[in-house]
């Protein structure tokens, strides 16, 4: 995962002041060249000099003949974001999409986040109106010469855009042939007032007939849980959730009982039809063709004791480092991909003589600004490759931003194509919100920068978009970061928070994303039929899947409106014949539950001649699902109870149907029932609980009928 920066919101196009820096720049479409690759003169004329550094034109550091300019601070100088910096006269509009490149190389720089690159969008006051940067890392162009790039969206209020080329840690850096391109440019959305929008489902257009579902990054697997935790919390809202498809991290170097662990929870996942993808977040950093050999057979060792020793068969994918990284530098291998295929050969090799049917993943590369190397990875490594992916968080764009749909989309319909010339899927590892990663009294925050604050249940609905951007370009299966936050002590200085509930000491309250993201993990499950759903109108996104056994479906609607509008979504002819569901998340009435237990429906809609009609909230995301039943689950039996000091211990018979999630406990206390706790076990203790309660056990379904 890298840091990024800040983008304000994009709104409708408007013109901006006209200046003329390349007037002669070819245009192709929409692609512009605003900013040839520039040339540092003697002096760095054209550059703003900010900050206490040496700076310095430098013609024996060339980039392709090109001079560079150098950047270099002193151990003693006191860090205040170096940089120079220049605004290139051009004409730009409100929407259009900028991409900045530099080509960067350093040396003896001694911290994050180096050398990078930033794009600012400058008002008419000089004030920012936005930004983005590239990859920071004090590793960037420490192996050699390195592409940085920035891609931004012009928000409003821009007046000018400007190129800053940062040094911010002690070393040197050179900076080299920068340049900036116009990629897109945006056309105003029409207002469509009350009329109806329509939806279609096109049965001949099949987005990906082996849809996998939408899931989850996932890390609970690695660290010891009490039983507690795992019947009351982690296990019980993974089975509410019901996702089937995830993303877990590995290490290739663990021992036999940590593996079993792993195994056990793998085990649980087998049993909710969830395919794993693993990945490595260790691999060691071998040279000699003898160590790589013996690396390769150590995890070929690993994946057959999961696949056959523990028979997980659900494990279909692996890849030997996530992003591209080595120990202690975060995507290195994107600089030396030869490198990483060398891995991957020797993998695969061993792979398939052991006949494990595990396919290999490349390049797992973050973020988008990085993908070329999965396109690398199909011309020179598509004969050990069974399927592609990668991620990216969503730094450029905040979740008001309406015009962040189509974007996304375009970038996977790219990555999809790609993948689909070589015959092969594309996975979304890893996606999610604008990322923070500051560091705050020596502890680095690894978390999405909207957490705790009042964005926070926008997120969700920029989520939504994503999965159905990646529904309607056809990716196999997607994994957003993460099921729930890592533990506290998971390493010192790092915290880790980005989950759809917390975990922190003895808090494992929900986040607001649990409740709407749940809708899209449990309805589009996997294996199903996804299909490319177009509608009339551009601020509203709708995806649609038809499931494995071919009667039932689920629709997902984001109303990017500022009203509520009529929508009618039109199934093909043979679409679901009986009524569906309707769930709805809106981002301004989420209401928590104490145990995570997800809301029922809203409603059930019945389509009729094949089309639905409903009404759609503003900025909600609203899900339709007839993959359900009406059956409740049976009584609970031999509910037993016994106390212990303060404790009551409650025990019971399991309800025999197949499809019960969980269990509820209810407390009744002179007459008034208050639930207490939901589990998946069939005990459950009630601490300090009062004198003279009694008890009421009730089992939930996957379809979240409650029994009596």
């Amino acid at each position: 995962m890298n840091i990024a920066g800040l983008i304000a919101a994009v709104a409708a196009a408007a013109l901006l002041p006209l200046c003329l820096d390349n007037m002669s720049a070819p245009q192709h479409g929409d692609v512009v060249t605003l900013m040839e690759r520039a040339d540092f003169d003697a002096d760095l004329s054209g550059w703003e000099r900010i900050g206490e550094a040496e700076f310095a034109q430098d013609t024996q550091q060339a980039y392709e003949g090109r001079p560079s300019a150098r950047m270099r601070i002193g151990t003693g100088v006191g860090l205040s974001y170096q940089q120079i910096r220049r605004e290139p006269i051009c004409e730009i509009r409100e929407g259009d999409e900028l991409q900045a490149v530099v080509w960067v190389r350093s040396e003896g720089v001694d911290a994050d986040p180096g050398a990078y690159l930033a794009l600012e969008f400058v008002g008419a006051d000089g004030s920012r109106a936005g930004i983005a940067h590239s990859r920071s890392s004090a590793s960037n162009g420490a192996r050699g010469w390195e592409r940085l790039e920035a891609t931004g969206q012009v928000p409003h209020g821009t007046a000018r855009v400007r190129i800053s080329l940062i040094l911010h840690a002690h070393g040197t850096a050179w900076f080299a042939a920068p340049s900036l391109t116009r990629v897109g440019r945006q056309e105003p959305w029409p207002d469509l007032g009350d009329r109806v929008r329509r939806i279609t489902i096109d049965r001949d257009a099949i987005a990906n007939p082996h849809f996998r579902g939408v899931g989850f990054h996932a890390f609970h697997h690695i660290f010891p849980a009490t039983d507690q935790d795992l019947n009351e919390v982690i296990y019980k809202r993974w089975r509410e959730m019901n996702p089937s498809f995830v993303r877990l991290n590995d290490h290739w170097d663990y021992d036999r009982a940590t593996m079993e662990r792993i195994a056990g929870h793998m085990a649980r996942m087998k049993e909710t039809g969830t395919e794993i993808y693993l990945t490595s977040w260790n691999p060691p950093d071998i040279r000699n063709d003898a160590d790589l050999a013996s690396w390769a057979r150590r995890v070929a060792d690993n994946l057959e004791f999961y696949v056959r020793e523990k028979g997980l068969t659900n494990l279909r994918h692996y890849c030997m480092t996530n992003e591209l990284s080595l120990p202690g530098q975060w995507g290195s291998l994107v600089n030396d991909l030869p490198r990483f295929r060398r891995y991957h050969v020797r993998l695969a090799d061993e792979i398939k003589r052991r006949g494990l049917g595990v396919g290999l993943l490349a390049t797992d590369a973050s973020p988008i600004g990085y993908w070329h190397s999965i396109e690398w990875a199909a011309e020179h490594m598509d004969g050990i490759t069974a399927i592609y992916g990668g991620h990216h968080y969503f730094n450029e764009h905040d979740p008001e931003e309406e015009r962040f749909y189509p974007w996304f989309r375009s970038k996977l319909e790219w990555g999809v194509g790609m993948a689909r010339a070589k015959g092969k899927q594309f996975i979304l590892g890893e996606f999610g919100a604008k990322q923070d990663g500051r560091t705050v009294d020596g502890v680095r925050l690894d978390r999405c920068v909207h957490f705790e604050t009042p964005r926070e249940p926008l997120v969700t609905i920029q989520l939504a978009e994503a999965v159905i951007a990646a529904i309607n370009a056809g990716v196999y299966g997607m994994g957003y970061w993460t099921f729930m936050d890592l533990v506290d002590d998971f390493s010192p200085g790092y915290l880790n928070r980005w989950g759809a509930f917390r975990c922190s000491g003895t808090d494992r309250s929900t986040r607001a994303i649990y409740y709407g993201y749940a809708l899209l993990t449990r309805c589009f499950r996997g294996p199903s039929t996804a299909y490319r759903v177009g509608c009339d109108d551009p601020r509203v996104r709708a995806a649609a899947v038809r499931h494995e056994n071919g009667r039932t479906w689920s629709a997902a609607v984001v109303n990017r409106n500022s009203r509520a509008v009529p929508i009618e979504i039109e199934f093909p002819d043979d679409g679901p014949p009986a009524s569906l569901r309707r769930y709805v998340y809106d981002p301004a009435s989420v209401k928590h539950h104490p145990f995570g237990d997800l809301p029922g429906p809203s409603g059930v809609v019945q389509p009729r001649s094949g089309k639905l009609t409903d009404r759609v909230g503003p900025m909600t995301l609203t899900v339709y699902t007839s993959a359900f039943d009406d059956v409740r689950p049976g009584r609970v039996g031999r509910l037993r109870l016994s106390r212990d000091g303060d404790d009551n211990g409650l025990s019971w018979q399991a309800v025999a149907a197949r499809d019960v999630c969980y269990y509820r406990v209810y407390r009744v206390v002179a007459g008034k029932r208050v639930q207490v706790g939901s589990t998946i076990a069939t005990e459950f203790t009630d601490r300090g609980a009062p004198a003279g309660a009694h008890y009421a056990v009730t089992a939930v379904d996957m379809s979240g009928n409650e029994g009596p």
